[in-house]
């Protein structure tokens, strides 16, 4: 299990890293960056000559743009987990909930922000000190349509869905893990459990940048 989990997130956090100019910050005008986790050994020299704009791609997957840093922008680094047992019970009790095991193990693997290795699979980040705020706040949002349900929120599905665990009475059950919809009462079944669920993002090709076409860069008057 701790396997799986590990090669997970080292091969997102691997990607993003590759790639930070694009993929490694959080933007000036979105949440505020945790100290611990800020990271100003960005070498400028590495944005002469790159896109301010670059497409993300995935064999059928749809690709998405994302922007180059800038000087206002925050860069991150993932950090070693500080989360305890009780941190992790304390969220439990609050909100009602048993987490299976698979779940629990992955809370307490590095902390680190947005970071993908499906084009399509964004689970929530994890800073140091907000990482259960973050997990309360999407969850009681849909409350009604999930958590009351027996379901709990973990990350969003591209742009259209929210991903959830099904939740049990016992930590060591699994419960399968679904799409919901936002704009509709339809889920859809994506893994039998965590572990399966991580384990089919793993089989995906890794994640490629492409330049935009020419007459994308016109448009965005990049040329």
């Amino acid at each position: 299990m701790e396997e799986i989990i590990k090669k997970y997130v080292d091969y997102c956090l691997g990607f993003v890293q590759e790639h930070r100019e694009y993929l490694m910050f959080v933007s000036s005008y979105e949440d505020y960056i945790e100290p611990e986790m800020q990271d100003d050994a960005l070498d400028t020299a590495i944005l002469q000559g790159k896109s301010v704009k670059i497409y993300v791609a995935q064999p059928e997957h749809t690709d998405y743009m994302v922007d180059i840093v800038t000087e206002k922008d925050h860069v991150w680094k993932a950090i070693d987990n500080q989360i305890l047992d009780e941190d992790i019970s304390k969220l439990e009790s609050k909100l009602n909930v048993i987490f299976p095991l698979s779940y629990k193990s992955y809370l307490k693997y590095k902390h680190f922000y947005e970071m993908f290795w499906d084009l399509d699979v964004f689970l929530y980040p994890k800073p140091i000190h907000s990482w259960s705020k973050i997990l309360i706040k999407n969850n009681e949002e849909m409350q009604k349509e999930i958590l009351d349900k027996g379901y709990f929120a973990i990350g969003r599905y591209s742009d259209y869905g929210v991903i959830a665990l099904k939740l049990t009475d016992d930590e060591n059950k699994e419960g399968e893990i679904l799409l919901f919809d936002y704009e509709t009462p339809e889920t859809k079944v994506l893994a039998p459990n965590f572990m399966e669920f991580l384990n089919q993002i793993l089989q995906n090709p890794k994640p490629v940048l492409q330049e935009l076409k020419g007459w994308e860069k016109k448009m965005y008057k990049m040329e």
